[in-house]
């Protein structure tokens, strides 16, 4: 229940951040702002479907869809342009994503556990 509550926070959050139709919102380097959201929702969903090889497939597609279709919408939001650099910044937090969820799925997992959050 806490990794699917994290997710909805995580994809509302992004949605929130990308699609308000000001830029002051941003702080720092919009790409490496990108790159982290993206990361983290790949990790969330990384930890929810890891273990069924269709199913984080079917994640890691998920990502990187909703981060196209996200930039795809931004060009009808005042104040908001698409652009392929943020979708390429996109792309890498999800493939990093992917890593991280190979290298800390076992322990992420075994920690949740002992917290009775899994």
């Amino acid at each position: 229940m806490f990794l699917k509550t994290s997710l909805v926070f995580v994809i509302i959050g992004i949605a929130y951040l990308s699609l308000s139709p000001t830029e002051t919102i941003v702080v720092g380097n919009d790409k490496i702002s990108h790159f982290i959201a993206y990361s983290a929702l790949m990790f969330n969903v990384g930890l929810l479907t890891f273990p069924k090889k269709k199913s984080f497939i079917f994640g890691i597609l998920f990502c990187l869809l909703l981060g196209i279709l996200i930039e795809f919408i931004q060009h009808f939001v005042p104040g908001r342009v698409m652009s392929g650099l943020d979708i390429v910044a996109n792309s890498l937090g999800v493939f990093i994503g992917v890593i991280v969820t190979y290298l800390l799925f076992d322990r992420i997992i075994l920690l949740l556990k002992k917290l009775k959050l899994h």
